[in-house]
Order: C-alpha cells, then structure tokens, then sequence
C-alpha cells in the first residue's frame, strides 16, 4: 500500500506541475515538446487542459491518503495512462506528431498505468474477527 501511496503522490505532483506550467507558460510548455508557430488561441486550449491537469492532481492527493477508499481514483490513472498511450500512438502512426514529441509523454503514461496495475489493491481484508472475510475490489 506504501508503493501505491507513493504513486499516487507523484501522479498527483506531476499533475500539478504539468498544469501550472500549461496556464501560466504554454508557449514554452509548447516549444519544449517541439510545437513552433502554434496560433495564439492554442493557449487557451492548452492552459484548459492544464486547469483539468492541475484538478486532477486534487483527486490523486486525496486518494493517497486512502487509496482502498478512493480506488476510483486508481482505477482513473490505469484508464488514463492507458487512453494516453494509445492517443500518442495513433497520432504518430497518422503521421501528426514525431515520437519526439509524443514518445515522452507515452513512456511517462504506460509507466504510470502499469505502476497503478502492479501496486492495485487487490483484497481488502474487512476489520471482523473472522479473518476469513475478505472482499474483492473491482
């Protein structure tokens, strides 16, 4: 539960980095990943996506203080990572972006959601004095 704890915390700091930086700097946030001459009302559309980045990360901090009770939340990131992948990878076989822009974003992706898939809590042991009862989570 402490890898998965850990996890969370860092989904949740990436989050909220990326989504600062996407209000605040999208041009460069834009330049990094090897976007030149984007239209001046892509900002608006990239600091969008941050304010959901950055929300997003609230979630992740609150279910890493219980994440057998928020599971939701991890049940999210596997979604995500995995959406994100295949995103990235359609757009680069469609020949929209490079994997130099979005190779990185789909290695960070896959890892997240194969992280949240290893530390996902399988059993919750109930608190009763038989041991015994243990339901599964979905």
């Amino acid at each position: 539960m402490k890898m998965l704890r850990a996890l969370l915390i860092l989904d949740s700091a990436v989050l909220l980095l990326l989504g600062c930086a996407l209000i605040f700097i999208p041009h460069l946030v834009a330049l990094a990943f090897g976007f030149k001459d984007l239209p001046p009302g892509m900002g608006y559309i990239i600091g969008q996506w941050g304010c959901v980045l950055g929300t997003l990360s609230i979630g992740y901090f609150a279910a890493a203080v219980n994440p057998i009770r928020h599971v939701v939340w991890v049940q999210v990131g596997i979604a995500r990572g995995v959406l994100e992948c295949l995103l990235g990878m359609v757009y680069i076989l469609r020949g929209i972006v490079t994997w130099q822009q979005a190779g990185f974003g789909i290695i960070i992706a896959g890892l997240m959601a194969l992280g949240y898939l290893i530390f996902y809590p399988r059993e919750v042991a109930l608190p009763a004095t038989n041991s015994a009862n243990v339901v599964p989570v979905l």
